[in-house]
């Protein structure tokens, strides 16, 4: 019997970062948005949860700060840096499919609507499946 690994996804940023618990089954455990200043409380309490392997984040605004800020309260995990690149495209792509537009709202290009409330969960979410991708 093979063990899932489990990491957490993080989509970095000034103000709020993007988390997703995600196993090796590509099953999403849990996500969220989270001001950056508390970033370590949630993977701290995350963590008291359940076991995460690694960490797996984003190369986007911020990230070389928030990896020297995990390297140093989070010796023990792995940090893997992922390339960014067109991953708010597709969340914000992921996020109207999973939230359909209502409505005349429909009438409206993807590339043209913004979601109502922030989503860079979405976007760690994207992060954690291009990392098991790669690992294939």
């Amino acid at each position: 019997m093979s063990t899932q690994e489990i990491i957490i996804a993080l989509d970095p940023g000034r103000e709020k970062c993007g988390y997703a618990i995600v196993n090796s089954s590509l099953k999403v455990l849990r996500k969220g948005v989270v001001v950056t200043e508390r970033l370590c409380e949630k993977i701290e309490e995350e963590s008291k949860i359940g076991k995460i392997d690694r960490i797996i984040l984003g190369n986007g605004t911020s990230y070389q700060l928030i990896k020297k800020i995990l390297k140093i309260n989070f010796p023990h995990l792995d940090i893997v840096i992922i390339e960014e690149e067109y991953s708010t495209l597709q969340a914000r792509k992921r996020y109207f499919k999973e939230n359909p537009p209502r409505f005349l709202w429909r009438m409206v290009p993807v590339s043209l609507r913004v979601p109502p409330v922030p989503y860079d969960d979405w976007v760690a979410v994207i992060l954690a499946e291009k990392y098991f991708q790669k690992r294939v």
